[in-house]
């Protein structure tokens, strides 16, 4: 470790990513400098790219692996020590917001606060740089039996296991999963973990809905070529499926996941669209439909999401589609948006 500027990667603009100075990393009080290994470029950190709206540099980069190269001895009690290879999380419920006075830790705005970015201790930059100070609170340790590569896709299995532990789905439910992107194809893992029966994928891009069949979709859909609607009733006997998961972002498949649902059945929202969505609100009353969203996760996701990679239960490495070096990305980041095939795109900073 030593005391020389680091480069950075931010999102800086519509379509601009640049490398920018920071100071190196320091481990102060309740603080540990992990030089990372791997972060993955998130649905989130695109649509900054794309969209050029303003974006919280700290959370640039929070798909992240690596190990802890530095601690301030003051913290020689924590459970994470020097050495120990680790993965972004979440802190716990800090018990005296509003929110956790109310018996609802699950909502803590403090946690919440960290996971976006807001927090006075957040880090002054993401994970898109060779090292970073970050809270020793929000820190868990990586399993030995993982790979950097499956550790660096964690973050976002969390995502999709706490969409699906917010959704109740039931033994042998009928899932459908709209979109095929790093969410979606965790979130159906996940799904099929949870004890769900036929799980349908709709994907317009072909390599995507393989990857889907290849990771447990029972039924592929092509949206551009088929009617969905059509195809999954015909697939299951019935008019609807149980539960349905928007993963794909998009303002109009929010109706869309209502369209495919039986009347009592479940949406999930787990896709953040780019704008506002028009519903049919008369049929959302007519199917009665139960209603669930979700946004990042909590402190227990982590494990559990960590169990089902290490017991095979959710694969990453399959949508590990590509590496660079941070003086690659603002290419990486106009694949992902141009080259639907490719899926998730690991940054490792060690590489020129």
């Amino acid at each position: 470790m030593t005391n020389d500027p680091i480069k950075v990667a931010l999102v800086t603009g519509k379509n601009a990513v640049t490398l920018e100075e920071f100071p190196a990393p320091q481990p102060g009080k309740g603080k540990a400098v992990v030089d990372i290994a791997y972060c993955g470029i998130c649905g989130t950190d695109l649509h900054a790219f794309l969209s050029g709206e303003p974006y919280n540099p700290s959370i640039c980069g929070h798909e992240w692996v690596g190990s802890v190269a530095a601690m301030s001895s003051s913290d020689n009690g924590h459970s994470i020590r020097e050495g120990d290879r680790v993965a972004i999380g979440v802190a716990t419920a800090c018990g005296n917001c509003l929110s956790c006075q109310r018996g609802d830790a699950s909502h803590c705005e403090t946690v919440f606060a960290g996971a976006t970015g807001m927090h006075p201790n957040s880090a002054p930059h993401g994970g898109f740089a060779p090292s970073i100070s970050f809270a020793l609170d929000r820190l868990y340790p990586v399993a030995t039996s993982l790979s950097d590569t499956q550790a660096a896709i964690l973050e976002p299995v969390t995502v999709a296991v706490h969409a699906v532990r917010r959704t109740d789905i039931r033994l042998g439910d009928s899932v459908v999963v709209i979109g095929g992107g790093p969410i979606g194809l965790l979130t159906l893992q996940a799904a099929r973990a949870a004890g769900a029966g036929h799980l349908t994928l709709i994907e317009p891009e072909p390599l995507r809905r393989q990857l889907g069949e290849s990771l447990g979709a029972n039924l592929l859909v092509d949206p551009l070529t088929e009617n969905s609607a059509e195809v999954i009733n015909g697939a299951l006997g019935q008019v609807g499926a149980d539960v349905v998961f928007e993963c794909a972002g998009i303002a109009a498949t929010i109706q869309t996941s209502v369209d495919l649902v039986r009347r009592g059945g479940k949406v999930s929202l787990v896709g953040v669209p780019n704008g506002s969505s028009e519903i049919h609100g008369a049929l959302w009353l007519i199917k009665e439909v139960n209603l669930t969203s979700s946004i990042a996760y909590l402190n227990e996701d982590f494990e559990i999401a960590q169990g089902l990679v290490v017991d095979g239960r959710i694969q990453t490495e399959t949508l590990h589609t590509k590496t660079v070096g941070l003086g690659g990305m603002q290419d990486a980041f106009v694949e992902l948006a141009n080259k639907p095939a490719q899926v998730k795109i690991l940054v490792d900073p060690r590489i020129d």
